[in-house]
């Protein structure tokens, strides 16, 4: 029995030196993470380089046929420049017609404007002859008959005057309407030359000559490759270290040599899920990120999509 209560003893004695030693393990390795987390002073993420304006769309405003393809992958265009022309069909034709209509109109409205010059210049002479004719018959020189003839042919003049403005007016308003009719052809016309909406580089272009496309075909897009920056993730376990300001070393992934040395301009308030930056299958299944952008001081080297790994001192 003796033996039986000293092997009780024994064991109860080890279980709490065991449980004391673990205990012990325990605190020491806690501390030790602490420590370790303290003496953090840089801080690795995985970093994207993208342009700094949004991608800008190239497409259409009409469905069609692609005519001509002015540009390729890799040219620079300027804003406004046609980088593709659609078959216009008659469009061009019915430009030119509403043209030739408004010139004819136009010319018309100049030759109605000589005749009204020439009536009142008759119509002055009419006048001036009628008051000839009323000073004579007020010297008994001249009839009544005279002077009520000359009074009558000076009026039916004034009233043929009156009348050529009026349809004078009503020519200049059909001249006004083509002339909308005209800019109207124009702007159809005008939707078939498809124009880059913002200064860049082409790329992803699809659009070939015969190709029939719609208005909600993407043909390709302009990407503005001036300054560009950096939008990487780091993960939770520092994101509270992450400040606007910090300076920031760019590496290319798995190197140390230094691509362009920047800092921190923006910071997500938002804790996120881990996006494309990491394309392993297992690298977007256990911490989440928070997202920040990196302004870099000598970007000219650095190639848009390229990942890098992005050290960013926090002490």
């Amino acid at each position: 029995m003796k033996k039986f209560i000293s092997k009780i003893c024994a064991i109860s004695v080890l279980s709490i030196v065991a449980a004391c030693s673990s205990k012990e393990d325990k605190n020491t390795s806690e501390r030790s993470d602490k420590a370790i987390l303290q003496e953090v002073t840089e801080v690795k993420a995985i970093g994207k380089v993208i342009p700094a304006e949004t991608e800008a769309i190239i497409a259409s405003d009409v469905s069609g046929i692609v005519d001509q393809v002015l540009v390729k992958e890799g040219d620079s265009v300027r804003q406004g420049q046609v980088v593709v022309v659609l078959k216009k069909d008659n469009i061009t034709l019915d430009v030119r017609e509403s043209e030739l209509q408004l010139q004819n109109l136009k010319e018309q409205n100049k030759s109605l404007l000589t005749d009204i010059e020439k009536a009142e210049i008759f119509a002055k002479e009419l006048q001036e002859k009628y008051e000839t004719s009323k000073m004579l018959f007020a010297q008994n020189a001249e009839t009544r008959e005279k002077m009520d003839a000359d009074y009558s042919s000076w009026q039916q003049q004034l009233t043929t005057i009156k009348g050529l403005k009026h349809k004078l007016l009503a020519q200049q308003q059909s001249e006004r309407e083509q002339a909308v009719k005209v800019q109207k052809s124009k702007n159809i016309a005008e939707n078939y030359l498809i124009k880059a909406v913002k200064a860049g580089i082409i790329t992803e272009l699809k659009a070939m000559p015969g190709q029939h496309i719609n208005t909600t075909e993407v043909l390709g897009k302009i990407i503005n490759t001036t300054n560009p920056v950096i939008e990487a993730e780091v993960d939770e376990l520092f994101a509270n270290d992450i400040r606007s300001g910090q300076k920031v070393f760019i590496l290319p992934i798995g190197r140390k040599d230094t691509l362009a040395i920047g800092s921190i301009f923006y910071t997500d308030p938002i804790l996120s899920n881990k996006s494309i930056l990491y394309e392993s299958a297992n690298e977007s299944e256990d911490r989440r990120v928070r997202r920040i952008k990196i302004n870099m001081e000598d970007n000219n080297i650095l190639v848009i999509n390229a990942k890098v790994d992005c050290i960013i001192q926090i002490k």
